[in-house]
């Protein structure tokens, strides 16, 4: 009831400022111990001058291009023509371009063209014309702006250093040409914590200023030791964080649908935890009863030609492409709709996700369930399920002593891979050894598949639904480690066995990541899970960490 009560009084104070600043963003965290936490203090304000310095040198680039481009067609060559192909190249030389083409003896060196000094003139005078916001480098403010009290002179300044290369990173990751058009001030970071609030009465008027404010709002008050008692209850301080390890499922959109029921006014803290247990088994079970009739209306109304066409907004599931793959929540999951639904392989990232009790029906008679390994919830190994459609309907329709029917030749195989990864940071040793099994089962399918489609050329490449609770954390880290060891970037083709043994860059990584996080609007890949993706990749001959093992 605690924590409850404290994001209640937190949430209250954040109501308060976004009414205040209803035509500006706000990012809402929270931290214990931290005025202001680490994102909104150093993270924000590094992606705003990354950002802003990013803008300008695409506007840069994209004005060098245009005008060496003009310059190549009104007739340059030679000399000339490498002149205006350099500018193109390095924006930086684009202001000194016109006075470069001018010899040493200050005439024009006039080419075939017939090109003149005049016309020379008249194309630097027209670039003008393409001046967009970002090019005003008086006005346009790069520099990296940061909270004096919270960041020391030097620490500013190492980051500082750093912005033009994170600049140039994004610039390899994304076209920021629409946004040297359309942003028309540079962003720059605003706190505002409890103890700033006092100022209310006097905020400044951000319309007339020369930037975009992005109001980074810290929530909750500093107290002495993360608690203070507060009108009968004890205020926590970032009471929000690793609800993982305290809130027993019980979601955000549970706790404010239910709020007053939860927090009624006297309650005590023992009913207030017997009421949130109840809450979340309602609404677990509600889900459970919508589950299966939601996915078959889903499937029905967004297939065509027998393929998915779910859409990345979906709650279900959603398609990372280009590539076969697609992350979705336990309900996307469910069998059989889910190979009902176009999947060739489902895999289910979740410890508390139980696989299917027919799955283990004869597996002493029938070779149909396969261990692969690795060190999972409860020392649990990752299982791999190789079934035909019509072994399943047996099973389906048969006792448990019933023998599993036969296989049929040439009638396709769905796989259902387990990895019993626990929540949290429970599942942080177990997600590293589950990454190995997930794509020695991803390859092995493919194998399998490849050598069936010799004799069916016209068969659909395969689609693989990668599913946790949420699709928010562990299947997005299993997600991202089969996009960068099995699939090809550019095309989603499956690269092959080979591929998955080679070491994978950081940027390689980061690639995918942001190739999930385009597609997947739900996804919100803890930090652990991103270590434990670049353990697996940077060192994948070395054993895990100490502190990561069993």
């Amino acid at each position: 009831m605690n924590r409850l009560k404290s994001i209640q009084e937190d949430a209250a104070f954040v109501s308060e400022i976004a009414d205040l600043f209803p035509q500006f963003p706000v990012l809402d965290s929270t931290r214990k111990g931290k005025r202001v936490p680490d994102a909104l203090s150093k993270t924000i304000p590094i992606w705003c001058a990354t950002i802003n310095n990013a803008v300008q040198k695409r506007a840069l680039q994209n004005q060098a291009k245009q005008h060496g481009q003009t310059l190549r067609e009104k007739g340059f060559s030679g000399e000339q023509r490498d002149i205006a192909d350099t500018a193109a190249a390095a924006p930086e030389s684009h202001n000194h371009l016109v006075q470069s083409l001018i010899d040493r003896n200050g005439t024009f060196s006039l080419s075939p063209g017939n090109v003149s000094e005049t016309d020379c003139k008249e194309e630097a005078e027209s670039s003008a014309m393409l001046l967009t916001p970002c090019l005003d480098g008086e006005r346009w403010d790069t520099r990296y702006h940061s909270l004096p009290s919270l960041i020391s002179r030097s620490e500013h300044a190492q980051i500082a250093e750093k912005i033009d290369g994170f600049a140039e990173k994004l610039m390899r990751f994304t076209d920021m040409t629409p946004l040297t058009t359309r942003l028309l001030k540079p962003i720059r970071p605003i706190w505002l914590t409890p103890q700033s609030f006092l100022l209310k009465d006097n905020l400044p008027d951000y319309s007339k200023v020369g930037f975009l404010p992005v109001i980074c709002l810290s929530a909750s008050r500093v107290v002495q030791d993360g608690m203070e008692e507060k009108d009968g209850y004890l205020y926590v301080q970032g009471s929000g964080d690793d609800e993982e390890m305290w809130a027993k499922g019980l979601r955000p959109d549970l706790f404010w649908e239910n709020e007053e029921y939860l927090l009624e006014e006297g309650i005590s803290p023992t009913e207030c935890e017997k009421r949130a247990r109840e809450v979340v088994l309602e609404a677990k079970k509600k889900q459970l009863e919508k589950s299966q009739p939601h996915l078959g209306d889903a499937i029905k109304g967004h297939t065509r030609g027998g393929k998915v066409l779910f859409t990345p907004s979906m709650e279900l599931c959603s398609e990372i492409k280009p590539g076969p793959i697609w992350i979705g929540n336990n309900a996307s999951g469910r069998i059989p709709e889910c190979w009902a639904s176009g999947f060739d392989m489902v895999i289910n990232c979740g410890a508390e996700i139980a696989r299917d009790s027919r799955f283990e029906q004869q597996a002493d008679k029938v070779n149909h369930i396969t261990l692969l390994g690795g060190m999972g919830h409860g020392g649990a190994q990752a299982t791999l399920c190789t079934l035909q459609k019509h072994q399943w309907e047996g099973l389906d329709n048969t006792s448990s002593e019933a023998e599993l029917l036969c296989r049929k030749e040439g009638e396709q195989d769905f796989y259902y891979l387990h990895l019993p990864i626990a929540e949290g940071k429970k599942g942080q040793h177990q997600l590293l050894a589950m990454i190995p099994m997930a794509i020695k089962a991803v390859q092995q399918m493919y194998e399998t598949r490849m050598k069936a489609d010799e004799s069916q050329e016209d068969r659909a490449g395969p689609k693989i639904l990668v599913h946790c609770q949420q699709g928010m954390d562990r299947s997005v880290g299993i997600a991202l480690a089969l996009l960068v060891s099995c699939f090809d970037g550019n095309t989603g083709e499956f690269k092959g066995t080979a591929a998955s043994q080679q070491m994978a860059s950081k940027e390689l990584i980061q690639k995918r990541l942001f190739q999930i996080m385009s597609h997947r609007l739900a996804a919100r890949p803890s930090r652990a899970t991103l270590k434990m993706v670049n353990t697996h990749f940077m060192s994948p001959i070395d054993p895990p960490p100490a502190k990561y093992k069993q």
